[in-house]
């Protein structure tokens, strides 16, 4: 690394010589001037090498965050609760099973398809809203 590189990848040997150059290397507070000693593109391909050969962590990691950071449970919890329907409760499906809350409480309502989990969303996640679905295909049916 010369005297006017700042950063140089370890992988490819891409340089950064001046602050622009810097934005080819992802921030880190630890790092020389901040940023990491791989550029993005190395770090990308890095990581996409990793997930493929590590599936499994990968699904489990991002299960357990979703579980956390949307409902405020546990992974443990959130599977406690998708086991109790193998299929949706509303139509039956067995595809693409949802854990269907209550936006305002957070509390667990069910087990519902990801269609019917979107359309009771779309329509408010109110009793009124499917009632008035209820009535306007009751009166054209």
């Amino acid at each position: 690394m010369g005297t006017d590189t700042l950063r140089k990848c370890n992988r490819c040997g891409v340089e950064a010589h001046t602050e622009e150059d810097l934005e080819l290397f992802e921030k880190e507070t630890r790092g020389k001037h901040g940023r990491r000693n791989n550029c993005k593109s190395c770090r990308k391909e890095r990581d996409t090498v990793w997930r493929s050969a590590n599936r499994d962590k990968v699904i489990y990691k991002t299960k357990k965050y979703h579980a956390e950071k949307t409902y405020g449970i546990s992974l443990d919890k959130y599977v406690e609760r998708m086991a109790t329907s193998d299929c949706c409760e509303v139509c039956g499906s067995k595809d693409r099973l949802c854990y269907d809350h209550d936006h305002k409480t957070m509390k667990f309502r069910g087990v519902l398809c990801n269609k019917c989990n979107r359309s009771i969303g779309q329509l408010g996640d109110t009793l009124e809203s499917i009632k008035k679905v209820l009535f306007y295909l009751k009166e054209r049916v």
